[in-house]
């Protein structure tokens, strides 16, 4: 299988006991994350461009190269993240 090359855009640290937490504090630690990566799309990208699509495609192509890289805790909370998005977006 051909692997594809990446940009490196950025890191997500996330709290080392993150699957340790409740739903509704990893929900906060998401929706802090999400507004986090918005705000940036917002300062980096032309107004008319479509940030959520932006961010979708973002995500979904970080969860698989984390996927990849076997970093199944990052992927697992840009899943949490991207459900989080789907919900307010629907």
């Amino acid at each position: 299988m051909k692997k594809n090359n990446h940009i490196k855009v950025g890191e997500l640290e996330i709290p080392a006991d993150y699957f340790k937490l409740d739903e509704e504090d990893k929900k906060e630690i998401c929706s802090f994350l999400l507004d986090t990566i918005l705000n940036i799309l917002e300062k980096e990208l032309n107004p008319a461009a479509e940030k959520i699509q932006i961010l979708n495609f973002l995500l979904e192509s970080s969860i698989m190269t984390n996927e990849m890289d076997e970093t199944y805790e990052v992927a697992a909370v840009l899943r949490d993240i991207k459900k989080l998005l789907d919900e307010q977006n629907n």
